[in-house]
């Protein structure tokens, strides 16, 4: 709770500079399932203490690091690990949740337990310099909206870009602009 403060502080600072959306990393989520549903959702609570703007938090399963990689190879093939803890999150003041969803082995179905919130449908793989098409990310998002009505999908990247080298990152978020515009032209 010290560093939900800690984070407050910040997101009050941001939000006093006009920032209109302020994302929270939820690392530990798909780990602490049942703590999730308590402490997690009171933490976030804590976190997004009286800001006006809108609040997300991204919630994943992690890339990069040897240790990280290999806990996910032992999973299985579905990562179900979010059914636990998805209906608190539902309950929760939190307004978006961001979620990995292209080459993901999370199910397409647990979106359903969100209902009522924005959900970010990460269309844009992190962890390849592959190129997606506008097609791939068209098909991402239509899947996500057999479980979530589409006028509360944002599309967006898995995780963050940082790493990647910057021609290959522009690439990525052209696909996505013409994936969701796509998408959209479908789903209207």
């Amino acid at each position: 709770m010290l560093f939900a403060a800690l984070l407050n502080e910040e997101a009050r600072g941001l939000a006093a500079d006009g920032v209109d959306v302020i994302q929270f990393d939820e690392p530990a989520f798909n780990v602490y399932l049942q703590e999730a549903a308590g402490w997690g959702i009171e933490a976030l609570h804590r976190a997004i203490d009286g800001i006006a703007a809108t609040s997300a938090v991204h919630i994943c399963y992690g890339y990069g690091i040897a240790a990280n990689i290999a806990w996910k190879e032992t999973l299985g093939s579905e990562w179900r690990q979010y059914e636990q803890f998805f209906p608190a999150l539902a309950k929760s003041r939190i307004d978006q949740v961001s979620l990995e969803c292209i080459n993901s082995h999370v199910p397409m179905s647990v979106l359903k337990l969100l209902d009522g919130k924005d959900v970010l449908i990460g269309v844009i793989d992190v962890a390849t310099d592959s190129i997606e098409t506008p097609e791939q990310v068209a098909a991402v998002i239509a899947q996500a909206a057999e479980y979530v009505r589409p006028e509360k999908i944002v599309a967006c990247t898995n995780c963050g870009m940082a790493p990647m080298r910057r021609d290959v990152a522009l690439q990525k978020l052209y696909a996505l602009t013409r994936g969701a515009a796509l998408a959209r032209e479908r789903l209207a």
